[in-house]
């Protein structure tokens, strides 16, 4: 017994642990395993380029030996082009190196002197404060130049040189550094031959990997993301070699030199949103400080990455694949430093396509739904949910402006029907459950009222179908697109139910039906006080509502007070539960929805007494 509670209690304490242990080992597998995974990524990435490429060759009637040896050889021609640029153009910049470098601290000198000579007087008290110790340090320098310094002797110098190297050597010196980054390009180029030839036995394996129980729904999952991956990296490089072309003619007009070098860098950092163009700009904007005496051409390359960025950023992207990248802003700089850190400036470039690699996976396959929630820029939360969150941490504030944001694309009823009564009803469920005290409803029932009386006087957008025919219209299971009749000098008498939301319900149908011009009496939760105003007696009222989220045990405790009602027509509210359809002939009159108790009302108000 002892040995049994020892182990259930190493198990609990452990169980919190694992996910970090999984994570840590992950971690060092991606680290020390870089030499392989990284050739294996980057084949994988290239067979996602071509495999576009090599579809549109097997349409044209081509074989798949011949598709996959001809996008093969775009791509080698590609890198071999790029690769030859790289190298021509990093061998020149690297011998003017020291000349760039001492212009440009002869201009950091000019800058600051000039700085200092406007500026001067807000240092003036400073200055003569240090005046001794830059006295000191100037004695100091002239005792150590003196003491370095000693004076002519009579020795010989003796210098000693190196042995010539021979052509073999000479050779060695310049082939071995160039045979990692070759050895590299021919793995991936190999492995992504494989993976073009075998793409349908690698995606069974895989279906058969993750399991074939629903071989169906795995595989249009699959196919789907890797047609997704497909578009979009083809459709991002075509994008980014545009970038970096239009970069390296714009720099080479200005004189910059290696423009070439920059175009291509700019090109490649611009997988990396919102961060990659401000680092492209950075070695660019120092060979213009370095070149240009003044300041005209540094002025101009930032005008050129200022203006080419936004054009393709907010209207090039847009018009080809849409401007989201399916990642969060937070997520894609927390992937760039963690790849960065990882695999170094290969990582950099990398964790794009690495990062919306795994928050596609997330979205398919619910193993990895994990990077999806952390990564992707769905809303972790559905309205309905936000909304509860909110009402139960009692922040009416950020849920009124979660409403003014949904507002600008819905009515406000389709937003009272799917979101306030969704959240509604996850708080009524949760208490069922036992989750959450059934005193916490009170607070609920205060911040929702809150938001609505904040809302009250929101006006909806115009209506897109306000001009086309009843038949015209699409039909809705909501508000949107439905409205209540006028109901101009007709009155309904509105009674909240008994339970601790029904009257944040009541408000909302009440502030529905002003909007349709009804006159509305919002009655107390005692619907026995005799507090009705003249001219809206119960008796006189064209519908009495009696509001709430309601369940079978609540709607009999109701069945007294209709039988007391009189000629009115009396409608309850809405039910408890979302899927209404298995209870809604048992509860007779309580209606899924505030779109049917709007549409109940303007029948009854139609109907003679």
């Amino acid at each position: 017994m002892a040995l049994e509670s020892y182990r259930t209690f190493t198990r609990r304490g452990l169980e919190p642990l694992v996910p970090w242990l999984i994570a840590a080992i992950a971690t060092s597998g991606l680290y020390f395993g870089r030499s392989v995974l990284i050739p294996i990524i980057l084949a994988v990435l290239l067979s996602f380029l071509l495999t576009p490429i090599v579809a549109g060759l097997r349409r044209a009637k081509l074989p798949r030996s011949a598709a996959v040896v001809v996008a093969v050889l775009l791509a080698l021609g590609g890198i071999a082009t790029t690769s030859a640029v790289i190298v021509s153009q990093a061998s020149t910049l690297s011998k003017n190196a020291p000349l760039y470098s001492e212009r440009i601290a002869d201009k950091a000198a000019n800058l600051k002197a000039g700085v200092q000579h406007r500026f001067g007087f807000l240092l003036s008290e400073s200055r003569s404060g240090g005046s001794g110790s830059r006295e000191a340090s100037r004695a100091r320098r002239e005792g150590v130049r003196a003491l370095t310094t000693a004076p002519p002797s009579g020795a010989v110098a003796v210098e000693v040189h190196d042995a010539p190297l021979t052509a073999f050597q000479e050779m060695e010196a310049y082939i071995v550094p160039a045979l990692a980054p070759i050895e590299t390009a021919l793995i991936v180029i190999i492995v992504a031959i494989f993976i073009l030839f075998q793409k349908e036995d690698l995606r069974d394996r895989l279906i058969r990997l993750m399991g074939a129980a629903d071989l169906h729904r795995t595989t249009l999952a699959l196919d789907d993301g890797a047609k997704r991956l497909s578009r979009y990296f083809l459709s991002q490089f075509m994008v980014n070699f545009g970038f970096g072309s239009v970069i390296w003619v714009g720099l080479f007009m200005l004189g910059v030199p290696s423009p070439g070098l920059w175009g291509i860098l700019a090109g490649l950092l611009r997988f990396i949103p919102y961060v990659g163009t401000l680092i492209a700009v950075v070695g660019p904007l120092a060979l213009a400080a370095a070149v240009d005496p003044g300041w005209a051409m540094v002025i101009w390359v930032v005008l050129l990455f200022a203006v080419v960025e936004p054009i393709v950023g907010y209207v090039i992207e847009p018009l080809l694949y849409g401007h989201s990248t399916g990642l969060s802003p937070f997520s894609v700089v927390i992937a760039a430093l963690f790849w960065t850190w990882l695999w170094g400036p290969l990582g950099l470039v990398l964790a794009m396509p690495l990062t919306l690699m795994l928050v596609v996976l997330g979205r398919h396959i619910p193993a990895f739904e994990v990077f999806d929630i952390l990564l992707g820029d769905r809303p972790a939360l559905s309205p309905a949910e936000t909304f509860y969150q909110r009402a139960l941490a009692g922040h009416p504030d950020e849920a009124i402006e979660y409403a003014e944001d949904l507002l600008e694309t819905q009515t406000l009823a389709t937003y009272y029907d799917d979101v306030v009564l969704g959240g509604l009803r996850l708080a009524a469920a949760a208490v069922d459950r036992g989750v959450v005290k059934r005193s916490a409803l009170r607070s609920i029932c205060d911040t929702t009222l809150k938001v609505l009386d904040a809302l009250a006087d929101h006006e909806d957008a115009e209506d897109p179908d306000a001009g086309l025919s009843p038949t015209d219209k699409e039909p809705s299971g909501s508000l949107d697109g439905h409205k209540c009749d006028d109901l101009s000098g007709r009155s309904v008498v509105c009674f909240p139910g008994r339970g601790p939301l029904d009257a944040a319900v009541a408000a909302m149908m009440t502030q529905l039906l002003h909007r349709a011009g009804c006159q509305v009496r919002e009655q107390s939760r005692d619907p026995t006080q005799s507090d009705n105003p003249a001219g809206l007696e119960q008796g006189e009222a064209d519908a009495v509502c009696i509001l709430g989220l309601f369940d079978e045990r609540s709607f009999r405790r109701l069945k007294p007070l209709m039988q007391r009602e009189g000629r009115a027509a009396t409608l309850i509210g809405v039910h408890r539960i979302a899927d209404a359809t298995a209870t809604a002939g048992k509860i007779e009159g309580v209606l899924p929805s505030l779109a049917a108790v709007c549409d109940a009302v303007s029948r009854a108000a139609k109907t003679p007494g």
